[in-house]
């Protein structure tokens, strides 16, 4: 299986203003296999959609973020899950996914201005 990760300064972030996006392989055991710069950097519109089909293109069928509006979920229905990261080191986060313990998101983190209101 292969996750993807929002990553700006070693911690997970969001998917529109993430620095880069480190792709990792779960099986036989976690390794990095790729590193790249957030296209959502660049994008003029839908910022973190731009960044979750680079890792849906790299075949990630999970996505650790710090948060996801509403676009994320219509876009990943049926291709990938979204895990909770926010706050967390890189290795924190990917260690909490290993063992189960990392929180699947099933709705926004935000709508309009509310901002962060997973917990």
């Amino acid at each position: 299986m292969k996750i993807a990760v929002c990553v700006t300064g070693g911690r997970v972030e969001g998917p529109g203003e993430a620095a880069n996006i480190r792709i990792y392989e779960t099986t036989p055991s976690l390794e990095m296999i790729e590193e790249y710069e957030n296209p959502a950097l660049k994008a003029t519109a839908a910022r973190g959609v731009w960044m979750l089909r680079s890792a849906l293109d790299r075949g990630a069928s999970a996505i650790i973020v710090a948060e996801a509006g509403a676009p994320a979920f219509s876009f990943l229905k049926g291709k990938a899950d979204l895990f909770f990261g926010n706050g967390m080191e890189v290795e924190g986060a990917l260690e909490r996914f290993m063992n189960g313990t990392l929180p699947r998101l099933d709705k926004p983190t935000h709508e309009g201005h509310n901002h962060h209101n997973i917990r």
